[in-house]
């Protein structure tokens, strides 16, 4: 699998020799590699092989015992598997053991929980903002003064709700004419379609109902971090308790992370950040997988460079093909 100019025995040694340490964390000698070779060739030979790796910067030798690969391996390496996905299944609902429910902040968490426990690391999920999902019914409730819950079925029959804060008091018959209006003329359609449509100048609903929309502009970018899988961290990490609390911290508080994710452009392949490009501190052991099930839905996976990949991407693919079907996938049934 990696490439990048190298002649067939070394990518072999290579490739062997970073999946040892993705796999296993661990480091692999001349002895291991000879085993695991798909052609005859002693320890000697590997060791002169491993060596020339060495030279062009795709090894290091952190111990005496053998070499691990540099981050310029891991990167070809990850970039090979993107490239020919072989970790990808037919069925990507195939070992997803998710129970539907309505409730998709309850979907989310689940989908979180499942994917920590496939790629056995750190997991995060960032709910869609519920301003992009098709709906096919909303319902506004005055809660109190100023406050309105949203209520929002998407086509798919999940449910989402929001509170509102609004600068107005509208009484209750007033958001269900709003509601009634938005149900009657825009089913199928998006809160962000509708409200360019009614800034554009739409007529039913006159003052109020522009006014409703434009309060919720506001909360339109707003969303929801799940993580999973914190201890599989503090065993990854092996007993480095500073990065372990630093990065628990900031798994914590959340607000860093979700600042660092709005200023990435995902589309819908994964994307592979790697410590140095994070703006994080004890980040820079560590990696970050990305992938965007709908829009400003993000799924991810964060741990040690050593993880195993190819679990990790089918993981990650598997479980965001399943989110995005689930929320916007039509059933013609």
């Amino acid at each position: 699998m990696v490439r990048s100019g190298l002649n067939f025995k070394e990518r072999e040694v290579l490739r062997i020799i970073v999946e040892k340490y993705t796999e296993e964390g661990e480091w692999a000698n001349s002895f291991y590699v000879a085993e695991k070779l798909s052609f005859k060739a002693s320890p000697p030979t590997v060791r002169n092989i491993m060596a020339s790796l060495e030279a062009k910067g795709y090894l290091s030798s952190p111990s005496k015992k053998g070499r691990i690969p540099t981050e310029k391996a891991l990167k070809i390496y990850i970039d090979s598997l993107l490239k020919v996905k072989p970790w990808k299944r037919e069925k990507q609902t195939e070992g997803i053991d998710i129970k539907f429910t309505e409730n998709l902040e309850e979907l989310i968490k689940q989908s979180a929980r499942v994917l920590s426990e496939k790629s056995q690391n750190l997991s995060l999920l960032v709910s869609p903002s519920f301003f992009y999902i098709p709906f096919s019914h909303v319902k506004f409730f005055r809660l109190q003064e100023n406050v309105v819950l949203v209520i929002l079925r998407s086509l798919k029959g999940l449910l989402l709700t929001k509170t509102v804060i609004i600068d107005r008091d509208y009484p209750q018959e007033k958001l269900d004419k709003i509601s009634d209006i938005l149900n009657l003329n825009f089913k199928g359609r998006t809160l962000r379609e509708v409200a360019d449509i009614i800034e554009e100048g739409f007529q039913r609903g006159g003052k109020l109902l522009r006014e409703l929309i434009q309060f919720m502009r506001k909360f339109m970018e707003e969303r929801e971090i799940y993580v999973e899988g914190e201890v599989l961290i503090v065993e990854k990490l092996k007993g480095n308790f500073e990065k372990i609390r630093g990065i628990l911290k900031l798994f914590e508080q959340k607000k860093e992370i979700l600042n660092f994710l709005g200023r990435l452009e995902l589309g819908h392949e994964i994307q592979v950040i790697w410590g140095e490009e994070m703006p994080f501190d004890y980040s820079k052991d560590c990696v970050f997988l990305l992938y965007s099930y709908l829009p400003k839905g993000i799924i991810a996976i964060f741990g040690p460079k050593y993880m195993s990949y190819t679990k990790a991407l089918a993981a990650l693919d598997n479980l965001g093909g399943y989110l995005r079907n689930t929320i916007l996938e039509v059933n013609n049934e």
